[in-house]
């Protein structure tokens, strides 16, 4: 009995020693530092019975040089919250009921998990500027780029369970309603660009809509009318006294959390100094007229001079192997935008034989050609299955008010696989 107990307490032992060093991965610059409260920041005072953050106690912090495994939670039990926090110019109610510990839960799930927090202020430099700038241009509050953080932690080619796609995690539902195209060969969804712009405007919509920009964040997650048909039902008219599913709750106090974090990295230890940081790319965009049927993308790829995999990564919209006919706005490393247009005019030079070539094939109603009896200037497309006049207007160069003119289409006229639409040049 006595060795069992001996071994029983060796192996306790030896096992705290195994998972010491995880605790010593935090973000908080190592286990002998206490987290750095700057002055300027104080504790949210004690009212309707919100606990204040403890003060560090003596005895805390570890020996120099040793390795504690109660470091980081020691940390976590004193994270600083100031007192008063806005979120898109709107204040957060920190004294309202739970409001202040919801905040300080995501606080600590988010500085909990030190990789994927990591990868936050790793990938912000990179993809932060664009989004920046958009909702700079539209005239929004800065604070909306920590939806795509929280979204899909800045990755393009996030997809969810549900099977939400993009930095800003569209369903396809939403991503239709909200102009955004998807067929055989690209999704606008994983398109940094045209997906945060569709995403701002949608955020835009439901803050005019339903009055708050919590209110609207929460929409975004759960969807606009179950936070509008919550709002009847409970009689409430703001986000914090809302009952909604854990998930939605929680994701609004998630974006306050990352803003307060990624702002204010010092205030949690988090020390960027010599950090390794993913800057953003010199890129270029080019627009191309892809004159033939098909064009391969590992071939655009080689002639810009880059893997076939780095040519993805540029511009992740695209899913499939060859890009039809159309025009496209292209991503290239910066300089090389003429070996891309070199390239694609060469495939105009090859043009007609190309063309007569392919009349001799049967190519199906998926493919649009050139109708053999169209007078000059004008040609036929084959309508087919998931075509939409947005994807064919820009499969084409031209706008969807065209398609509608020249075929007589009203506004709310829906088009069917295997109709032919006129398109002039």
């Amino acid at each position: 009995m006595l060795s069992r107990k001996i071994f029983a307490v060796a192996f306790v032992v030896m096992s705290f020693s195994c998972i010491q060093p995880v605790f010593a991965l935090s973000l908080f610059g190592g286990a002998d530092k206490e987290p750095v409260k700057p002055s300027s920041v104080q504790p949210v005072a004690v009212t309707n019975n919100i606990p204040s953050p403890a003060q560090p106690v003596a005895g805390d912090t570890p020996v120099r040089g040793s390795v504690s495994g109660q470091s980081l939670i020691n940390q976590l039990l004193r994270l600083p919250i100031p007192e008063s926090v806005y979120f898109c110019d709107e204040p957060v109610p920190l004294n309202f009921e739970d409001s202040y510990e919801r905040l300080d839960y995501e606080l600590v799930s988010i500085l909990g998990s030190p990789v994927a927090t990591t990868l936050w202020f790793k990938r912000a430099p990179r993809y932060f500027p664009l989004i920046e700038a958009i909702i700079q241009e539209m005239g929004l509050p800065s604070d909306l780029k920590y939806v795509a953080l929280i979204e899909s932690d800045l990755r393009a080619s996030a997809v969810s369970t549900a099977g939400a796609v993009g930095p800003w995690q569209f369903m396809l539902p939403t991503a239709n309603f909200c102009g955004l195209n998807k067929n055989g060969w690209c999704d606008d969804r994983m398109h940094w660009e045209r997906a945060t712009r569709a995403a701002l405007k949608h955020l835009s919509d439901l803050k005019n809509s339903l009055g708050s920009w919590a209110l609207a964040l929460a929409a975004y997650n759960a969807g606009q009318g179950r936070v509008a048909k919550a709002l009847e039902e409970q009689g409430a008219y703001d986000f914090y006294s809302l009952r909604l599913a854990r998930e939605t709750e929680r994701y609004v106090f998630r974006a306050i959390a990352a803003k307060l974090v990624m702002e204010n990295p010092s205030w949690f230890g988090i020390d960027l100094t010599g950090a390794r940081l993913y800057r953003p790319e010199a890129v270029s965009s080019v627009s191309v007229n892809i004159p033939v049927v098909s064009v391969s993308v590992a071939g655009m790829a080689k002639a810009v001079g880059v893997s076939y995999r780095r040519f993805l990564e540029l511009n992740p919209w695209i899913t499939a192997r060859e890009l039809p006919r159309g025009t496209y706005e292209i991503l290239v490393p910066a300089g090389r935008e003429g070996l891309l247009k070199d390239f694609v005019s060469g495939l105009t030079a090859r043009l007609p034989a190309v063309q007569e070539a392919s009349s001799s094939l049967s190519l199906g109603p998926s493919v649009a050609v050139a109708s053999t009896s169209a007078p000059a200037g004008v040609r036929h497309h084959v309508v087919k299955k998931g075509d939409t006049l947005s994807s064919i207007a820009r499969e084409y160069g031209v706008s969807v008010e065209d398609i509608r003119e020249w075929n007589k289409l009203s506004s709310n006229t829906p088009i069917q696989p295997g109709q032919r639409l006129l398109l002039r040049r």
